[in-house]
């Protein structure tokens, strides 16, 4: 069947787009079992071919800059925050793209696809974005010193095997095919095992917990494993002891006498941990020996400090989460062994406001302590959709310091980089706004300057701020209804009071907080 279709892209789209919400309102209990198998396939077929249209697509508007004019520095941050995709989906599209997407050369000239095969079969609506990632990781895992024709020939393997073949099978006969060309590792050399060095820490749960991921090369697993045969030794640094038995360090620094031999003794008894969680307490104690030893130089910048921030009500109740300038969160029960062993800087917000108390000087660069408040304040980078946590963000002024601009607190906000070079008076440039009244009173807000000379909406990042928007939740609002009109059924809280709580003695002693 032809159709006489239009030939710009945004027509074909929209075109597209109409179709498919007119299939999504068209009754399907008509149609046949086959014409339902059918249509099944041909949507497949659509999902997969715009993988590469969109690969193409985003190459030409890296190419061409497009994503600045919504003021987006970088096209990976206009995936993520402009389409609101994630990092995830954002680094996997951009990755993709470079590889079955047509890039420009430096001298203009269109250059054929990375993975030509792969590319072609996206087209044809062959293989998804699943295929293409196997692919691109088994294409990878081939050691670099393979003649180039082999790789030619092997992505092209890759390709036709990926049209018969489910992503995992694929993986698999992807391993097989590695395996096969280089049968005894000799190919495998020392780029390729630097080229594939990684360590990764992945997100928080629901528990605060992390994992841990990546590959070490050789010779750092084998300092690794040391360190580890040595305080992760069955009796060593457990958590679980009490403070005057516990040993703490390396086994082989324990003296060589009849009486620490029977201490470790006890301690291995006492031990019932596994050899993972001996791992991560050994792993705890020596990042408390590097930070406690001066690790990480002198504290003049936020970088060099752990700064947490959490409220004066959830310390007293001693329950939910602080938040660290490095972007982690940290039960409010653990601040206060974290304390002891770190002596990091504490904010304390009372109740839920974001101003902050009057700071100035009348040099350029912000004092520790200012930057210390405007990470209470604002916990990371203020530009509108930026996750850029604290630790990566310098202090900019409102307005710049070359016009006027004083180091005030008032007049300071947190940017990384890119978003502080950003700030200017050139169309597709941002202007920074200080709220000094409203729900936002003490925030920032980025406005763009469009293209046409006309300035955009004031934004706020609400990013950092996760907790502001869920107190602001219809949900909640509902349930606090229910609770004043006496429905509530949660059991009664412990009594308020004024007196500062036990924990918050032990925190001001050892901490010396501000409450702003």
């Amino acid at each position: 069947m032809e159709f006489e279709l239009p030939d710009a892209p945004l027509e074909l789209l929209r075109l597209a787009d109409a179709a498919l919400a007119k299939a999504a309102s068209s009754p399907l209990a008509a149609a046949t079992a086959d014409e339902l198998l059918e249509t099944a396939r041909s949507s497949e077929r659509l999902r997969r071919r715009q993988v590469g249209f969109d690969a193409q697509l985003l190459v030409e508007i890296n190419d061409r800059g497009a994503h600045e004019r919504e003021g987006f520095m970088r096209v990976m941050t206009w995936l993520a925050q402009g389409l609101r995709l994630g990092h995830s989906e954002a680094k996997r599209r951009y990755g993709q793209a470079q590889k079955i997407g047509r890039l420009t050369g430096m001298t203009g000239q269109t250059m054929p696809p990375a993975l030509p095969a792969t590319a072609g079969a996206v087209a044809a609506g062959d293989i998804g974005h699943q295929h293409v990632a196997v692919i691109m990781g088994v294409m990878r895992g081939l050691p670099h010193s393979l003649p180039t024709d082999v790789r030619e020939t092997a992505e092209a393997d890759l390709a036709g095997m990926a049209a018969t073949l489910a992503p995992t099978e694929l993986k698999r006969a992807g391993q097989r095919l590695i395996e096969l060309l280089d049968p005894d590792g000799r190919l495998s050399d020392e780029v390729d095992r630097q080229r594939n060095r990684s360590l990764w820490l992945g997100h928080q749960d629901r528990r605060t917990m992390t994992e841990v991921a990546g590959r070490l090369t050789p010779v750092v697993r084998a300092k690794l494993e040391l360190l580890l045969a040595n305080w992760a030794a069955p009796g060593m640094n457990n958590p679980d002891d009490p403070a005057a038995e516990r040993l703490v360090g390396s086994v082989e620094d324990l003296p060589d006498s009849e009486a620490a031999r029977e201490r470790l003794a006890q301690a291995r008894r006492r031990d019932h941990r596994s050899v993972g969680q001996r791992n991560h307490d050994a792993l705890e104690t020596l990042l408390d020996y590097v930070i406690g030893h001066g690790g990480l130089g002198k504290p003049k910048r936020i970088p060099g400090q752990l700064v947490i921030t959490a409220s004066l009500a959830e310390i007293k109740a001693r329950c939910g989460n602080a938040l660290t300038s490095t972007g982690s969160l940290v039960p409010i029960g653990d601040l206060v062994d974290l304390a002891a062993h770190l002596d990091p800087s504490l904010v304390v917000f009372q109740n839920h406001s974001r101003e902050i108390l009057y700071l100035g000087r009348t040099k350029r660069s912000a004092t520790f302590a200012q930057r210390l408040a405007l990470f209470a304040r604002d916990r990371g980078c203020t530009a509108p959709d930026c996750d850029s946590e604290f630790h990566r963000s310098e202090a900019h002024h409102l307005p710049d310091w070359a016009k006027g601009g004083a180091t005030d607190i008032d007049k300071l906000t947190a940017s990384d980089g890119r978003h502080n070079r950003a700030v200017g008076e050139r169309a597709g440039q941002w202007e920074t706004i200080y709220q000094r009244s409203g729900p936002r009173a003490g925030r920032v807000a980025w406005r763009l300057r469009c293209r046409d000379g006309e300035l955009g909406q004031p934004r706020i990042n609400q990013t950092h701020h996760p907790d502001d928007l869920a107190r602001d939740a219809a949900s909640v609002k509902q349930l606090q209804q229910h609770r004043q009109q006496g429905t509530n059924t949660d059991p009664p809280s412990a009594p308020q009071t004024d007196d500062q709580s036990a924990v918050e003695a032990r925190l001001c002693s050892r901490l010396g907080y501000t409450i702003l």
